[in-house]
């Protein structure tokens, strides 16, 4: 059928070309140059057709497979071919070539035939040969074409009659070929020969550019997973080094992650940065660290401290900043331990830093640590409240804590935005 209608558009180029040049005729000399015009532009406006369907293919398309569908798809749309077909070489003994894209009449045709790029009888072929010399090969006439007879009778069945296969280059490494089959034995000129290398050119490109994506994205995906694994194994280790903190001490069980969270919601409702939000939450879950090395008898006391047992106490600041610092967490996760102590008048300890020498981590895991605290009973005395430490935190802003700290946790609470569960 494609014969027949290959047939009757070249009738009507022949009437039209006898119209334009009316009874004198023009057998035996060249077309006159508004024909050759003429078909210059149809050759320029089908290649802007094959090459514009296939940069949008490129473009929208994630797989190779599908992106070399839609070439294929494009080429016999576009092009007006019957069929077009793309084998890669494979490195098998009998180096074969394997289909695995095709579009057109006939598309089984390349699933039921062998074919080889080995300097074998099954590699004579146009395809054979595209692959395994890096240069264009034509069969001009399928039906007495010599080297085509292992395909012969197959693809005469379908109406092929010519066909060329242009190879596939991408890194200066022949991996395949386009395969291009037409109704009409004078399809594959030098010209369309040129223009069908411009285009097996341009799809090299693209496999090699949806390659190169499809590896950035294997290796996004690759760097998310071992993120994600050391997330996971970051969190378990936070969690074990708070257990091991309140198994001895289970007056405080949960303390630390309270205190974390609370801390995490302070950071955000200061509007500092997700990244930031996470640190204070990591350091919040172990400030206390540091209390495995203070006896359990001072810890689980249920009266006050006398000044000897409560210079120990103040010991596990500086306990859980020498535990924590040779690990390297992407925050100042053991320097916030250290100093969530302090105070914004120079009164607390390990160091007696002030204002803006203690870390805002620091000072947001103190004010957490406050209210926490107080939230609930110790073994030395009843829990105060929430009113009662809301209270402590805002008369003791800009001396014990830091203003905007203290005034971000109110709010939270004021505002229905936090609650301890």
């Amino acid at each position: 059928m494609n014969r027949v209608i290959t047939m009757k558009r070249q009738d009507v180029r022949s009437q039209r070309h006898e119209e334009h040049h009316g009874d004198f005729g023009n057998e035996g000399k060249d077309p006159c140059q508004i024909c050759r015009l003429k078909g210059h532009l149809s050759k320029v406006t089908r290649a802007f057709k094959m090459l514009s369907g296939y940069t949008q293919a490129v473009q929208r398309t994630t797989d190779e497979t599908t992106l070399l569908n839609e070439a294929c798809k494009t080429i016999v749309d576009a092009g007006g071919y019957m069929m077009a077909w793309v084998g890669y070489a494979a490195c098998d003994a009998e180096k074969s070539i394997k289909p695995v894209a095709a579009a057109g009449i006939g598309v089984d045709y390349v699933t039921e035939i062998r074919l080889s790029w080995g300097d074998n009888p099954l590699g004579q072929g146009p395809t054979g040969t595209a692959i395994r010399t890096g240069e264009p090969a034509v069969s001009r006439d399928i039906r007495t074409c010599p080297f085509f007879w292992p395909w012969r009778e197959a693809a005469v069945k379908l109406g092929y009659v010519s066909s060329i296969s242009l190879p596939l280059i991408c890194d200066d490494t022949i991996i395949g070929a386009l395969n291009v089959y037409s109704g009409d034995p004078e399809a594959f000129d030098d010209d369309e020969i040129g223009l069908l290398s411009e285009i097996a050119s341009v799809m090299s490109f693209g496999i090699v550019a949806i390659r190169m994506r499809t590896e950035r994205w294997r290796a996004q995906e690759e760097a998310l997973r071992s993120w994600w694994i050391l997330r996971v194994t970051l969190d378990g280790i936070v969690r074990a080094m708070a257990t091991v903190t309140e198994l001895r001490d289970p007056y405080t069980a949960g303390h630390q992650d309270r205190v974390g969270l609370l801390a995490q919601a302070i950071a955000a409702e200061l509007g500092l940065s997700s990244h930031t939000v996470e640190g204070v939450g990591i350091a919040g879950r172990v400030h206390d660290l540091g209390k495995v090395y203070v006896p359990i008898q001072i810890l689980s006391k249920p009266s006050l401290l006398t000044p000897v047992e409560y210079s120990l106490v103040k010991v596990h600041s500086e306990a859980g900043y020498e535990v924590l610092k040779n690990i390297e967490f992407p925050w100042p996760v053991s320097e916030a331990v250290l100093q969530h102590h302090e105070r914004m008048d120079g009164s607390g300890y390990p160091q007696g830093l002030a204002g803006a020498e203690i870390l805002p981590e620091a000072r947001i895991i103190a004010v957490a640590d406050t209210v926490e605290a107080m939230s609930n009973a110790r073994p030395y005395r009843p829990a105060p409240g929430i009113e009662a430490a809301l209270k402590e935190i805002s008369e003791e802003a800009g001396t014990a804590y830091d203003p905007d700290v203290a005034e971000a946790c109110v709010r939270l609470f004021r505002e229905g935005h936090f609650r301890f569960k």
